[in-house]
């Protein structure tokens, strides 16, 4: 059992994020609302809720464990990221925005259909984003679950309960808009969370002088650029996670969320720079808990994600309570967000693919019912479906952003992209991630010089996207409708 003092931060925490989200109910009066958030929120909540939805879990936790196993390597990551969200708000942003301000959108396939003029890229787009929050919400599941089970000490099925619990009710009774402002609250949380770590972790470790000289003394490697990694791979992830960041759901979703478009400008500063400040937290608790290691303090790890719970074992009560609190908002504020895409997807999108569409007020209704659903199939798929999920969550970042990226990114500021160029390079992506999957967790194969598989998806999703386009005419120049090429024009 934990001590008092961080049961009561946490259910403090659980309270106060229930409270918000059900508060958020008052802002719903469309399906839009419901779906999307359509211009319900200005700069700094958007902003904030931006950030927070992409810092999930694996920033936390996943994250120094990258710094204790590689060393620098991983922070071609997470230094890459917030010039990823600066474009986004500039090169996908603006666009997303100024078709919401004449278009009735909720959802990336409304975008998506509305860019081509095709129900089948709707279609494609709906499948990708449901398949690839299932694949999130089940790697969240047990993550989410060994945390609060060690917080509150009860079992794991328990904690799984309480957390996506939560996280459904509040989800299915205001969708986007609930998760909106409780992502806001969350990051808040986080920025917090990561400030306090900076300053115990440079108070512990001597600062920056008396934590790297240790560490160089000992492995040198790890303080060196590139890590243990190889130039492959930091190129990747710096191609990856500055330029995928662009075709990421849970990012790309807060745009038609503005109330004002003329927001965009500091939408990019102010979810930019909260990233920036959460990495702290990435980068000190891994370098920290090698410090600790390499200074014979604590044993060895076994597993690298034991990094972050080693060094908030040595802070005090009350700021290793507010780190874990960050912790659990990491994980909520990813888990509400793609709830809210793949209930949208289901229920908005893949009708619509098919020629049906239900009544606003029907839409509402069963939003909230699949929610349920697919929060419920999520827990069960997390807890019994251990392995797949682990072979699924490999597509994380890499798929959404090899499915999303060329549609985004080229269809939005490209006005001879094509509907055939879109619908072939969704195919691919789908194909060549499977693949990759298959070729690397199934028969046990690596691609050369740890490239990883995602960033060719990518780099191939988009070629196909403009090489099609090039031999094709829907949808594309004299073929846009008005509104479409002055958004692109703009």
């Amino acid at each position: 059992m934990s001590d008092p003092v961080t049961i009561a931060v946490v259910i403090g925490y659980f309270v106060l994020t229930f409270a918000i989200g059900v508060y958020a109910v008052k802002r719903v009066k469309t399906a839009e609302h419901y779906f999307g958030a359509h211009k319900l929120f200005g700069a700094v909540v958007t902003s904030v809720a931006a950030f927070a939805s992409i810092m999930s879990g694996f920033g936390f936790i996943g994250g120094p464990g990258l710094v204790y196993a590689l060393g620098a390597t991983s922070l071609w990551i997470t230094l890459a990221a917030p010039i990823g969200f600066g474009l986004g708000w500039f090169i996908v942003g603006k666009r997303i925005r100024l078709i919401a301000e004449v278009r009735p959108i909720a959802t990336l396939p409304d975008i998506a259909a509305a860019r081509f003029k095709s129900e089948a890229v709707r279609g494609l787009l709906a499948v990708s984003l449901v398949l690839g929050v299932i694949a999130y919400l089940g790697t969240q599941v047990m993550a989410g679950g060994y945390v609060v089970s060690g917080l509150l000490g009860v079992n794991l099925e328990t904690a799984i309960l309480i957390i996506f619990g939560i996280t459904m009710i509040y989800t299915a009774v205001a969708g986007m808009a609930a998760s909106i402002l409780t992502d806001f609250f969350q990051g808040l949380i986080m920025i917090i969370a990561a400030i306090g770590v900076l300053i115990f972790a440079l108070m512990m470790t001597g600062g920056t002088e008396g934590l790297f000289t240790t560490i160089g003394q000992k492995e040198p490697i790890l303080i060196d650029p590139l890590g243990k990694g190889t130039w492959v791979l930091v190129l990747t992830w710096y191609f990856v996670f500055a330029l995928g960041g662009l075709g990421q759901p849970h990012l790309a979703t807060k745009f038609y969320a503005l109330r004002n478009y003329r927001d965009l400008k500091w939408g990019a500063l102010i979810s930019g720079g909260s990233y920036m400040l959460s990495s702290l937290l990435w980068i000190f608790v891994g370098y920290a808990a090698l410090w600790l290691v390499i200074g014979g303090k604590i044993p060895a790890l076994q597993k690298p994600d034991q990094a972050a719970i080693a060094f908030l074992g040595q802070l005090p009560v009350w700021m290793a309570a507010v780190v874990y609190a960050g912790l659990l908002a990491a994980i909520m504020s990813t888990a509400s967000g793609f709830i809210s895409i793949g209930t949208a997807a289901i229920v908005r999108d893949l009708p619509l693919a098919f020629g049906r569409e239900l009544e606003h007020a029907k839409q509402v209704w069963w939003g909230r019912v699949v929610t349920i659903l697919l929060t419920v199939f999520a827990v069960i798929f997390g807890y019994f479906g251990k392995y797949l999920v682990a072979i699924l969550g490999a597509l994380g970042w890499g798929y959404f952003a090899s499915a999303t990226l060329p549609l985004l990114a080229v269809g939005l500021n490209w006005k001879r992209a094509t509907r055939e160029g879109a619908i072939a390079s969704l195919s691919v992506a789908l194909v060549l991630n499977i693949g990759f999957l298959i070729y690397e967790k199934v028969l046990g194969m690596k691609l050369p010089y740890a490239l990883p598989s995602y960033g060719v998806s990518i780099i191939v999703a988009l070629l196909v996207m403009i090489v099609v386009s090039l031999f094709t005419k829907g949808a594309a120049e004299e073929d846009l409708d008005p509104d479409i090429r002055a958004a692109i024009e703009a």
